[in-house]
């Protein structure tokens, strides 16, 4: 792993570069990397605003991760922050696609504001989810729902992703990420069953 301050990049970010790379996505990867950006910076830009400390970003082999101390935080801000990225993807999609006519940009910032808002636990919109049903009822709840909720989205993407590689050769990037998001999620749900 290799860090610089505050920032550290994982074997697992470098290894997905390379296999990234290897499978040809060598024109497309600048454009998701600035989509990617785009979005970081919608986060890192929220939490400025709302006086966050910045503990640390990682780039592992499914996105950024950003640790700030939002242990004082209203539920209201730490949503808007949670959110930032997907908004900040969403505007310039609409921006670049209508006032640039830059689609394939546009496009990447479609896929990655959309995709971060799906109710994963490890996306934004999982995040989202869990601090509205804290914010209205108790953490305890939002646990136990945004784990069922994250195993059924999870699940549904996964499979999806699957039926596209099998029947039209595409989507091994989209089934990575799936997995990526779902597999973590089934030990948790096995654990809870147990007690």
């Amino acid at each position: 792993m290799w860090s610089w301050r505050k920032l550290s990049v994982t074997w697992g970010a470098v290894g997905l570069l390379a296999l990234a790379l290897f499978a040809g996505a060598g024109e497309v990867l600048p454009v998701v990397a600035l989509a990617a950006l785009c979005h970081e910076l919608g986060h890192l830009t929220a939490l400025a605003l709302v006086k966050a400390k910045i503990e640390r970003i990682r780039l592992t082999a499914f996105g950024a991760e950003i640790r700030a101390d939002t242990r004082y935080l209203p539920y209201g801000r730490e949503i808007f922050c949670t959110l930032a990225g997907p908004a900040v993807n969403l505007v310039l999609a609409v921006v670049l696609a209508r006032a640039a006519g830059n689609y394939l940009l546009a496009g990447a910032n479609l896929f990655l504001g959309v995709f971060n808002l799906l109710p994963l636990p490890s996306l934004d919109g999982g995040r989202a989810l869990h601090l509205a049903i804290s914010w209205v009822t108790d953490p305890m709840l939002a646990d136990r729902v945004c784990r069922w909720v994250g195993l059924l989205w999870g699940g549904a993407l996964a499979a999806t992703a699957l039926v596209l590689v099998v029947r039209h050769g595409t989507g091994a990037f989209l089934l990575l990420g799936a997995l990526g998001a779902f597999l973590p999620q089934l030990p948790l749900a096995k654990r809870r069953q147990s007690r």
